[in-house]
């Protein structure tokens, strides 16, 4: 609905996409995958279906995807055995609802601060399940990276709302351990769920979490992309 508005409207979180390239890379997302959850199979991403390129039809044909995404993760067993390019070997339909639900609740957050509107946070279930999947799964690869410079020591993620904590091992690198609870940190940061994962996304305004030890480690998180 918010990207109804304007499909011409530049997203500041997605470099290079407008409203419209947002909904049709969703679409595609969730197309990709249903096939890949009913067949159990790979499917490679160049061969995802390209969204259609009338606007007036964009909407319904995103609608479509989501509505067989959704009856297709509904009934499909969690530990039904499906491809996934999970860094951890987790092989499991389930792992695909984490990382839709996840990757859902960011872009729609995009579009509507895209859009101006009041942004609704993420719910704190998913929150907390994106916060998780970042650390275990995305985190090691990212650290990994060439030309990433000045993420060292450990960080402390401390949620405000019904408070949770997670510690992580920077200095790990493509083995970065991050573990649930609280310890002592080079760096903590402070905010509610959503908060922390739209930080760890480099995607909340920078006044809304407190940083506290290594304010550079916070300051250089943008080096971070996914």
């Amino acid at each position: 609905a918010a990207a109804q508005t304007d499909w011409l409207r530049p997203i500041p979180h997605c470099p290079g996409w407008d409203a419209a390239a947002l909904v049709g890379h969703m679409g595609s997302i969730l197309g990709w995958i249903t096939r890949i959850v009913v067949t159990g199979e790979r499917v490679g991403r160049t061969d995802r279906e390209s969204p259609p390129g009338d606007r007036l039809a964009l909407a319904p044909w995103y609608s479509a995807h989501l509505d067989q995404a959704l009856e297709v993760l509904s009934t499909t067993p969690h530990d039904a055995p499906v491809w996934t390019f999970s860094s951890r070997g987790d092989r499991r339909a389930g792992w695909w609802r984490r990382r839709l639900a996840v990757e859902l609740a960011i872009h729609r957050w995009d579009v509507q601060h895209a859009a101006g509107v009041p942004a609704r946070p993420v719910s704190a279930e998913i929150a907390v399940a994106g916060v998780e999947e970042f650390l275990t799964e995305f985190l090691p690869g990212l650290l990994a990276e060439p030309g990433v410079d000045g993420l060292t020591g450990t960080l402390h993620l401390r949620a405000t709302d019904e408070p949770s904590d997670w510690w992580a091992d920077l200095d790990a690198r493509a083995g970065a351990l991050a573990v649930r609870g609280h310890a002592e940190a080079d760096t903590t940061v402070r905010g509610t769920k959503s908060d922390l994962l739209l930080w760890l996304t480099n995607r909340v305004p920078t006044p809304t979490i407190e940083v506290l030890g290594r304010c550079d480690v916070a300051a250089r998180w943008a080096q971070l992309r996914r």
